[in-house]
C-alpha cells in the first residue's frame, strides 16, 4: 500500500517494529523519486505511536491518510488453551494498536479542518466466527466495532474526514507465520504429542490458504479505489459477504451458529 500510494503521489510516513525491511520499502520508495521517510514503531506502545505522529508532522505538517494496519494472528488452539499471554498479544496489536493510531492522529487531523481518510484494516474475521481463532476472531470484531463508531463519530461532529473499514478474507502476507512474530513467552505451549500433531496440521491448513490467497498489491489497488470513492466498506473478497449474511440469518432466525463455508478447510 505504501508504494501505492507514493506512486499517487503522496509523501509517505512507514511505521514498522521490523526496521530492516522498514528501511528496505523506503528506500525503494524514495528511489523511485517519491518522498518518505520511516520509523520505528510497536503500535501497542502509545508513546512510540505518538512518536510517530510527532514525526510525521514534523516531516510533512499535516496528515490525510491514516492506514492502521498491524495485525497478528496468534496462536491456532482452542480458545480454553490459548494462554492468557496470546490473548493480551493479538488485543494489543490488532485492537490497541487501532486505537493508539487514532488516538494521536486523529485529533491533529481534525485540527487541519481538510478532507481526509482513516483506514482500518479489519477483516471479515470480524463478521463471523469459527474454531481455534477466537483472539484473533474476537479483535477483529472489536476493531471493525471502533471503526463504525469512528465513523458515526466523526459525522456527528461535522468532521471533513472519511473512515474505511478493510475486510478482507486471506491475504499472502507473513500473517500465518506465527512463530516468527510470536513473543518469547509465547514459543512454548504444553502439548502432549498428540495435540502438538493436530497444531501443526491446522497451522499448515492455514498457510497453504494463505500462500494461495490474494496478494498485497492486489489489496493496494482495491484500497486505493476505495479511498478515492470515499467508501467505507472495503470488500476484496466479495464473495465472503455471504458468510456474513449467514450468520444474521442465522441471528435473525435464532438458529445454533453454523461454520462458515468457506473456513471449512481449517
Amino acid at each position: 500500500m505504501a508504494e501505492r500510494f507514493a506512486g499517487k503521489g503522496m509523501k509517505v510516513v512507514l511505521a514498522d517494529r521490523d526496521e530492516h525491511a522498514l528501511k528496505q520499502t523506503a528506500a525503494t520508495i524514495v528511489a523511485s523519486g517519491a518522498q518518505a521517510i520511516a520509523v520505528g514503531c510497536d503500535v501497542t506502545r502509545p508513546e512510540q505511536v505518538e512518536n510517530l505522529a510527532d514525526r510525521a508532522y514534523e516531516a510533512f505538517g499535516t496528515v490525510h491518510l491514516l492506514c492502521n494496519n498491524a495485525g497478528v494472528l496468534g496462536r491456532i488452539l482452542p480458545s480454553w488453551e490459548q494462554p492468557l499471554a496470546n490473548w493480551d498479544w493479538v488485543f494489543g496489536v490488532n485492537v490497541k494498536g487501532i486505537i493508539n493510531g487514532q488516538h494521536f492522529f486523529v485529533p491533529r487531523m481534525l485540527k487541519q479542518d481538510s478532507e481526509a481518510y482513516v483506514l482500518n484494516t479489519c477483516s471479515i474475521a470480524g463478521m463471523i466466527n469459527g474454531p481455534f481463532f477466537a483472539p484473533y476472531n474476537a479483535s477483529k470484531h472489536a476493531a471493525l466495532s471502533i471503526t463504525e463508531c469512528l465513523h458515526h463519530e466523526l459525522r456527528q461532529v461535522g468532521s471533513k474526514i472519511e473512515v474505511g473499514a478493510l475486510c478482507p478474507g486471506w491475504v499472502n502476507t507473513g500473517l500465518a507465520k506465527v512463530e516468527e512474530k510470536l513473543p518469547e513467552e509465547l514459543y512454548v505451549v504444553n502439548q502432549t504429542a498428540a495435540q502438538a500433531k493436530i497444531v501443526a496440521e491446522r497451522d499448515q491448513s492455514v498457510r497453504k490458504m494463505v500462500s494461495e490467497s490474494i496478494s498485497p498489491e492486489e489489496i493496494a489497488d482495491i484500497v486505493v479505489a476505495a479511498i478515492e470513492e470515499g467508501r467505507f466498506w472495503i470488500f476484496p473478497h466479495p464473495e465472503r459477504k455471504a458468510d456474513a449474511a449467514a450468520r444474521m440469518d442465522e441471528i435473525q432466525d435464532e438458529r445454533i451458529p453454523g461454520f462458515p463455508a468457506k473456513a471449512r478447510s481449517v
